[in-house]
């Protein structure tokens, strides 16, 4: 493994490790403000984890470009739609 291919992958390892820290060091909050902040903590998780995942199908395991692309995208789509809903089930909490 070149030096350069090494960059993108402790790059992805610090977003991975960071959305760890910030899920251990969330405010502990009560209710549907708790329950959405972890719901939106897990869509940053996921986010991170999306680009690890995406470095490692294409460097260790030579992964097609397109695939890897569209596989990428999906699972940050997926991050995204945590983080939506983690937001609505915080909405909930102040105007129930």
């Amino acid at each position: 493994m070149q030096p350069q291919e090494l960059i993108p992958l402790i790059l992805d390892f610090l977003l991975v490790v960071a959305a760890l820290v910030a899920y251990v060091t969330r405010p502990r909050l009560g209710g549907q403000l708790a329950k959405g902040l972890r719901i939106l903590l897990v869509g940053v998780m996921i986010l991170g984890f999306a680009h690890m995942i995406e470095s490692f199908l294409f460097l260790l395991f030579n992964f097609d470009l397109l695939a890897n692309e569209i596989f990428h995208r999906l699972l940050v789509g997926l991050g995204f739609v945590f983080v939506i809903m983690g937001f609505s089930t915080m909405r909930r909490a102040f105007f129930e």
